[in-house]
């Protein structure tokens, strides 16, 4: 049997630079899985404040990043009845795995809310690397895509490389000539590290430049994310975190030179076409309401 070290599993996931915020909040999902199995307990309040804790520093791990923090609330909500130990086990392992399908039925019906208020798209362009906007790009059937590098970890490139390989004819552009090939596509698709209470979305850093083109050129550009992404910490008063890396990635000292490597930064609502969810188009004030919603399952962790 491998050995096993929750802290080990949480550094993964900070340290992890390559996936999305739905693939790393299903992952700390897989993690608490993993724990409610193999933690040593003999009563369920010990085996609790064990998964807890654990589940606290897997929310904090990635702060730009609001579905850990939701869909950590959301398992822990559905436990405060189960008095049981084996049935504490159990119940996180079944409503830790359907949170974890529900990512896949939900990306469906984005792209059928996508499909039905952009019928006539056939050409898409993204940035950097989103897992629900490349699960969009394939039920929906777009077979032209436009993507930039999305550096310094060239996201874009892989997903240029991805599907390139899958057979969709893919125009690879540097990240600085958004502006100029924006119109070769009918929409620009972006997924959303998160959404805030204004309508506001959290992106890989270069997400605002190529709003700002769209808007210039009257390009659609949307916001595709299940509400698991809504910031509802943000909603109780508590500031956005942008999280940043390590100023390697870009290049090696220079003499006199600062350098930084932020990851995500804030794209304005009047930047933004729709945010297209699993419950369809949202506007600002459908986001309040459904974070009023939500709040129960946040708020113990805030």
């Amino acid at each position: 049997m491998s050995s096993y070290n929750p802290d080990k599993l949480i550094q993964v996931i900070e340290e992890d630079h390559i996936h999305g915020a739905d693939w790393l909040s299903n992952a700390a999902i897989g993690v608490l899985i993993t724990a409610s199995l193999r933690e040593e307990a003999d009563s369920v309040d010990v085996l609790h404040e064990k998964l807890w804790s654990i589940g606290v520093k897997l929310a904090s791990s990635r702060p730009s990043m609001a579905s850990l923090t939701n869909k950590i609330g959301y398992l822990f909500s559905e436990l405060d009845k189960v008095s049981e130990l084996k049935a504490y086990r159990s119940k996180v392992s079944d409503v830790g795995t359907a949170i974890i399908n529900s990512s896949r039925t939900n990306k469906k019906r984005i792209a059928e809310h996508l499909q039905s208020m952009a019928s006539d798209a056939q050409s898409v362009f993204t940035y950097s690397y989103s897992g629900t906007v490349v699960d969009v790009i394939r039920e929906n059937g777009y077979k032209n895509i436009v993507v930039t590098e999305s550096r310094p970890m060239m996201e874009g490139k892989r997903l240029a490389q991805e599907l390139g390989e899958e057979g969709y004819k893919v125009l690879m552009v540097v990240d600085g000539a958004a502006g100029m090939y924006v119109t070769a596509a009918d929409i620009c698709l972006i997924g959303a590290d998160s959404v805030q209470y204004n309508g506001s979305a959290v992106n890989k850093v270069g997400s605002k430049l190529l709003g700002y083109a769209a808007k210039d050129q009257g390009v659609p550009f949307y916001v595709l994310c299940d509400t698991s992404k809504f910031n509802v910490l943000n909603y109780l008063g508590a500031s956005i975190q942008l999280e940043a890396k390590t100023p390697d990635e870009v290049s090696e000292p220079l003499q006199n030179v600062t350098i930084k490597n932020p990851y995500f930064e804030v794209v304005p609502p009047e930047l933004i076409t729709g945010v297209i969810t699993e419950e369809g188009l949202m506007e600002p004030l459908d986001i309040r309401q459904k974070m009023e919603h939500m709040r129960k399952y946040v708020e113990p962790l805030y």
